[in-house]
């Protein structure tokens, strides 16, 4: 593409990154600067085919993000953050004379940190001014211009520093609030040790119908309720089988929720890809173990 602005400006170009490595490593494959100008510029994510995440920040201009649910106006500090293919698109309104964007597009291995800004931000939000991160995208893409990124481990390395600040961005500057979905997460923290609780139970502990709940929940946290429950129960069971080596593993199994010690297993299994018992042994040479979780964002109160 032709670059219609200043010298002082950086081209408006793209680089793609054709990977090739057996390892699954989150990567950059593909980041550009566009000037756009055409009112038929328009992407619908509902059909795309290849499998990514994608970043698109504003420079300068006026754009369009939108979900089933919403539109997000796009205008200079903004940025939207989703997984390609999915239910969104983006384009420019007809009452915008232009758009300058800068987009990344990262492997389908960052989407575990996509979900994980998604539920303190949601996909889309605007950096402060004191942010680092435009100038980070910026030298991104300079050193993708000047083939800075030579392999795929300087390639990785970059793209999974710049994906950490961003998550850490995001847990730093929450814009998500919904009350009574956060009360129904601090009732399943409270309570995931009960075999019987469901989400019936949940709902009507917070005012909401099951409907409701489910749809702002995964909104919120980027994950359904039933799944958040889930992991939680084998997060908990994960540090009893290391810390508390005198119970079985079916008191485990009861301990965190779950009816009965075979489907616990099974579910362990799926999870971890390891038995509750293997797990354990695997990790008995150790005098102390700490077992690290991703910690919950902070929701901001409404005050």
């Amino acid at each position: 593409m032709t670059n219609t602005k200043s010298s002082a400006q950086p081209p408006f170009d793209s680089v793609g990154f054709h990977i090739t490595s057996a390892l699954p490593l989150q990567t950059l494959r593909g980041i550009g600067m566009h000037h756009i100008t055409s009112h038929d510029y328009h992407w619908d994510n509902r059909v795309r085919k290849n499998s990514y995440v994608l970043l698109q920040y504003t420079i300068s201009g006026k754009g369009s993000f939108q979900t089933p649910n919403h539109t997000y106006p796009q205008q200079a500090g903004d940025l939207f953050l989703v997984q390609v293919p999915g239910d969104s698109q983006y384009s420019l309104p007809d009452d915008s004379e232009c758009w300058d964007v800068l987009y990344l597009e990262f492997s389908s291995e960052c989407l575990p940190l996509l979900y994980h800004i998604h539920q303190s931000c949601g996909p889309a939000f605007h950096l402060e001014a004191s942010s680092t991160l435009p100038e980070q995208m910026k030298q991104l893409y300079a050193d993708a211009i000047s083939n800075q990124l030579a392999s795929v481990f300087d390639n990785s390395k970059a793209a999974y520093a710049f994906l950490l600040d961003l998550a850490d961005y995001a847990l730093e500057h929450p814009t998500l609030s919904s009350p009574r979905v956060t009360l129904a997460k601090n009732y399943l923290d409270s309570n995931y040790y009960n075999t019987d609780l469901n989400l019936d139970e949940v709902a009507d502990a917070v005012g909401l119908s099951k409907y409701h709940l489910c749809r702002e929940f995964n909104h919120l946290y980027g994950i359904s309720p039933g799944k958040y429950l889930a992991n939680l129960r084998l997060q908990k069971s994960c540090a009893l089988l290391l810390q508390s080596r005198q119970h079985t593993i079916a008191e485990i199994a009861s301990m965190v929720g779950f009816s009965n010690d075979n489907y616990f297993c099974k579910v362990f299994r799926k999870a971890f890809g390891t038995t509750p018992t293997q797990y354990r042994l695997q990790n008995q040479n150790y005098d102390l173990v700490r077992v690290l979780h991703d910690s919950h964002p902070r929701i901001p109160s409404d005050k």
